[in-house]
């Protein structure tokens, strides 16, 4: 393992390896990025649903999507690696005057940035989406260019491209300690399970575990983890493909098609932090009711496998991008409040502009840095949260 490096990332998560190929592909300077797992890629990233979608409530979330989205879309061209990706489209079903309502003050932002976001009445619903329960639902949203994506292609994929440029990534490595300067002012480097590395910078891409870890530092970082439950059925051919990511945003259930079943999810908002993942079976069976409830003919889909992951939430389910004063070369990217994996390219290529140009060019991001948190500014909430 490298005993010194310019650049050290610390998580081999979506976008701790999107930040590695981020920062590799520039060549300016060395590249490492340490993750304390046997393989990449196996907590929040492996564990997530896989959604990918621009219909959020805040500008800033809206373009962190399209522009990951175009990198999705030119995957092959770019990361030249296998990529199971199904533009499908999400359909949110709105069953209230103020989603409605909400929903028209986000279209019209939508339109703005050049999104084709259809709105539908419920006769529409009804004709294309005809596996729908229609009760309560006054409306709904149709973005094609939403879908999903393989949680491991991505992975995998950005690993073995920043590799082709350069960048060294070690597994099974953990990170125990980061190390400061005398004054406490400068990141030097980090102590691992095999040894110590030097470092000029040092990214934490360490999702729900960032608090624990920027601490290390002395730095406070609101960041929770959040278990979120995921069911995947077995085989179910009784809803014809393409079938887009269908979310009850009154529920928070969503479902889409998953390894020729169904996967559902819907939030446990009586959920507290906590890093245990123990599949909840009464809060499982609350999920199937619920999709029952929306979609009927799922009452003839049989769960087959269940699990448990973490969101990294932030108070304004916002990320946090950028350095961490007071100590300098110390940057974080992570509290991606469960779109880390749809963000991924986004983050690797603005973080990327963080470290090496001083600023973010091609988002500006400099409203989620984390002193948003400590300086009294007012915090805007990102409201389509699932």
């Amino acid at each position: 393992m490298q005993k010194s490096v310019d650049h050290l990332v610390i998580g081999g998560g979506c976008i701790g390896v999107s930040i590695a190929y981020h920062l590799a592909k520039r060549k300016v300077g060395s590249v490492l990025l340490l993750e304390r797992g046997e393989f990449l890629g196996q907590e929040s990233t492996g564990k997530c649903a896989g959604g990918i979608r621009a219909q959020f409530s805040t500008e800033i979330n809206a373009r962190l999507s399209l522009l990951s989205i175009d990198r999705f879309e030119h995957w092959q061209e770019e990361i030249a690696t296998p990529f199971q990706y199904r533009q499908w489209g999400y359909l949110f079903l709105l069953t209230s005057d103020d989603l409605v309502a909400r929903f028209k003050t986000s279209h019209a932002m939508w339109t703005k940035l050049g999104m084709k976001v259809e709105w539908l009445h419920p006769a529409d619903i009804s004709k294309r989406f005809p596996h729908v329960n229609m009760e309560g639902v006054r409306g709904a949203t149709f973005h094609a260019r939403d879908g999903f994506g393989d949680p491991n292609d991505i992975t995998q994929g950005y690993a073995s491209a920043a590799r082709k440029h350069g960048a060294v990534i070690e597994t099974g490595v953990e990170v125990t300690g980061i190390e400061l300067s005398s004054t406490r002012r400068k990141v030097t480097g980090v102590k691992t399970s095999k040894g110590n590395v030097a470092c000029k910078n040092l990214i934490l891409a360490t999702g729900a575990w960032s608090k624990v870890v920027a601490a290390w530092a002395g730095v406070d970082v609101p960041i929770e983890p959040l278990p979120r439950q995921i069911i995947v059925t077995d085989k179910f051919d009784l809803i014809k493909d393409p079938w887009p990511m269908t979310v009850d945003l009154s529920t928070t259930l969503y479902c889409h098609r998953e390894s020729g079943g169904v996967l559902i999810g819907m939030s446990n908002e009586a959920q507290k932090p906590q890093f245990e993942t123990v599949f909840d079976e009464d809060y499982g069976e609350k999920m199937l009711m619920t999709a029952m409830h929306r979609i009927p003919v799922l009452e003839h889909a049989a769960p087959k496998h269940k699990w448990s992951g973490l969101y990294e939430t932030t108070p304004d389910h916002h990320p946090i991008f950028g350095t961490l004063p007071p100590v300098d070369g110390l940057y974080i990217c992570a509290g991606f409040s469960g779109h880390g994996l749809m963000h991924a390219p986004a983050a690797g290529i603005v973080t990327s502009e963080i470290v090496l140009d001083g600023k973010a060019k091609s988002v500006d991001v400099s409203t989620l840095s984390n002193a948003r948190f400590t300086g009294g500014g007012q915090l805007i909430d990102e409201r389509n949260v699932i």
